[in-house]
């Protein structure tokens, strides 16, 4: 990685020069990277090549951001390369991978490294998509064990730095346009782990899916568990032999915080959610109201902005639900830019009554002066 990381900086400057818009503006600022951006002034993301590199090796992750070459971190420092993404290719996204996975075990998530090698060949086809766009460019992933440092904690900077990092975890999954990678799948087999409930019963991962569907475009939610073995990525157009085709999740309707807040400590007094530390159940949930606000907040500030819920093949009961969602908004959350439309009808097979609870007309606007 450290070569990888040398060639890049010897790069000369029209080389570092970012994908563009046919408008002129850098699609990194058009796919919302500007939240990237001060996410970075406290988390870096890991170069997606030191992670094919380990993973090819039979190597294990290191524990924590302090123990993880400096090479490996994508920071604002090389932040050129991510800009490069859709430069061959539109995949209208950001070069930003977040993970969503269950650990195997409290002190490591992936000790053996299994976890990893089984993501390889997901991980190998969206590192040569990057490598279309540019020789230089990469994907920068998210992965809490790797971007966040871990005890012991090796001074009292690390122990600070974490807690920065763990207050803003939700504004990674909450992105309009990075990628969230569930991965659903059942642990490993051939080694004996400490847990192994699945990510649909683990509390950080509930939290997570769910902040990966309030806002998230439609393309940018995949589930590992659908993976087929496809070698190519894909780009917007999700074909069936991708990827993206393959492993694009059906989104849920957003869930409003207070409805999630019930939710969560139900499902976690009945024994059908857990966490390894009890204390995590109010902070996540506290999570997920700042992390649900901000987002819709972000799409009411474009110009145009816009909710779009097509093609899901939703019902009545889950346009119940998106109304309780869009009532949280229309009260808690500011729309500096006026109305935001939402859209609603396209693909999904909604009664007429229950359309009529949800803003009005068939793409509908509302407002933070307007209850739903």
């Amino acid at each position: 990685i450290g070569e990888v990381a040398a060639a890049a900086e010897a790069a000369p400057e029209e080389e570092r020069a970012a994908a563009k818009h046919p408008g002129g503006k850098e699609y990194w600022a058009y796919y919302g990277g500007g939240a990237i951006d001060s996410l970075l002034e406290h988390t870096p993301l890991i170069d997606l090549e030191y992670l094919v590199a380990l993973a090819e090796g039979g190597g294990v992750m290191p524990c924590g951001r302090q123990n993880v070459p400096p090479a490996a971190f994508i920071t604002k420092r090389n932040l050129w390369r991510l800009k490069l993404w859709n430069k061959g290719n539109q995949k209208a996204s950001l070069g930003v991978l977040v993970l969503s996975y269950p650990w195997l075990d409290w002190f490591h998530p992936d000790r053996l490294g299994a976890q990893l090698r089984r993501l390889l060949p997901f991980l190998k086809a969206m590192l040569a998509e990057a490598k279309r766009d540019s020789p230089h460019c990469t994907v920068g992933v998210m992965i809490d064990f790797l971007c966040l440092p871990q005890k012991p904690f090796a001074t009292e900077e690390d122990g600070a730095r974490f807690g920065v990092s763990l207050k803003a975890i939700n504004a990674w999954y909450f992105h309009k346009y990075t990628y969230t990678l569930l991965v659903t799948n059942p642990p490993p087999e051939g080694a004996d782990y400490s847990n192994t409930r699945l990510h649909r019963d683990r509390g950080w991962c509930f939290f997570e899916q769910a902040a990966s569907m309030v806002v998230k475009d439609s393309n940018c939610l995949l589930d590992f568990g659908a993976y087929e073995g496809a070698t190519e990525f894909g780009d917007y157009v999700a074909g069936p032999g991708t990827c993206l085709g393959q492993m694009k999740a059906g989104r849920k309707p957003p869930i409003a915080p207070d409805a999630f807040g019930e939710r969560m400590r139900a499902r976690v007094a009945s024994g059908e959610l857990t966490f390894t530390a009890n204390a995590d159940m109010e902070f996540v949930i506290g999570q997920y109201e700042a992390g649900f606000v901000a987002a819709i907040n972000r799409v009411a500030a474009e110009p145009y902005g816009s909710l779009v819920f097509m093609r899901l093949g939703w019902g009545d009961a889950e346009a119940a639900e998106l109304r309780l969602a869009l009532r949280y908004a229309a009260a808690k959350c500011a729309f500096p830019e006026g109305a935001v439309r939402v859209s609603v009808t396209d693909g999904n097979s909604i009664s007429e009554e229950a359309m009529a609870t949800l803003p009005p007309k068939e793409d509908g606007d509302f407002t933070g002066e307007r209850a739903v």
